[in-house]
């Protein structure tokens, strides 16, 4: 088996999460190739791993003919009693236009266009107003989180919880995580559901992430490898050879 690995044009390593992945996979024997852009990668072979940003990873799917869902998980119907907020869908010109202040917004479907903010007065829109184009967005009460965990969940299973923001000593319910777990019916091999407590200690679902493309929050590098292997070759249509 082989994993391509994402480098920067000096070929190190991309960031921490692919040089993780490469101990992992590596570690379990995997051959390991390096790449810069994924166009470079000529073989076919659609259960080669690919580790990377998540624009490299869904254009190999592209390349591989494979088609996904455009639009994110996110916030699923299943998962709805977790939210306990509002959560609505809309574009940049409408918010921007209704003047709808103290919200969170984040993509709905061009993950990477930016990274989800809080929208409190029109300052917040420089570089998010486009003249050619509206973009989707899904838009969200405010909560005060403090703190914010990320439940790696693999084949159903809780692999690892890696807490990411806030406060080092707040515990986290987890037969919350595990009735969301259950919970969520249409859920992938593996993904992420990030949790958040707010001052009175209430726990909300902050959001779900689909796993292909997942940092690793310090997740071991054995783990982290499992973890994208098992979204791969569902993605894919191939044997997960780290199903174990």
């Amino acid at each position: 088996m082989k994993a391509y690995i994402q480098t920067d044009k000096n070929g190190e390593f991309y960031n921490v999460n692919a040089f993780v992945a490469y101990e992992g996979f590596k570690n379990f024997g995997f051959e390991t190739q390096k790449f810069i852009d994924v166009d470079e990668i000529l073989d076919k072979t659609p259960e080669y791993i690919i580790v990377g940003g998540i624009g490299n990873v869904r254009k190999r799917l592209q390349n591989l003919n494979i088609i996904r869902k455009n639009k994110e998980i996110d916030y699923p119907e299943e998962l709805k009693p977790f939210i306990k907020r509002k959560i609505w869908s809309s574009s940049i010109n409408e918010v921007f236009n209704k003047k709808e202040w103290n919200i969170f917004i984040k993509p709905q479907t061009e993950t990477k266009l930016f990274v989800g903010k809080v929208i409190k007065n029109e300052m917040d829109f420089l570089g998010l107003i486009y003249e050619e184009k509206d973009t989707e967005i899904w838009c969200s009460e405010l909560v005060n989180f403090k703190t914010e965990w990320r439940c790696f969940i693999r084949y159903k299973e809780i692999l690892d919880i890696r807490r990411y923001k806030g406060d080092w000593d707040t515990k986290i319910d987890i037969k919350t995580v595990l009735s969301a777990v259950d919970s969520f019916i249409s859920q992938p091999n593996s993904y992420a559901l990030d949790f958040g407590v707010n001052e009175r200690g209430e726990m909300f679902l902050v959001e779900v992430n689909d796993g292909h493309s997942l940092g690793t929050y310090g997740l071991s590098s054995a783990n982290y490898a499992k973890f994208l292997s098992a979204r791969w070759s569902e993605l894919t249509q191939t044997e997960d050879y780290l199903n174990f």
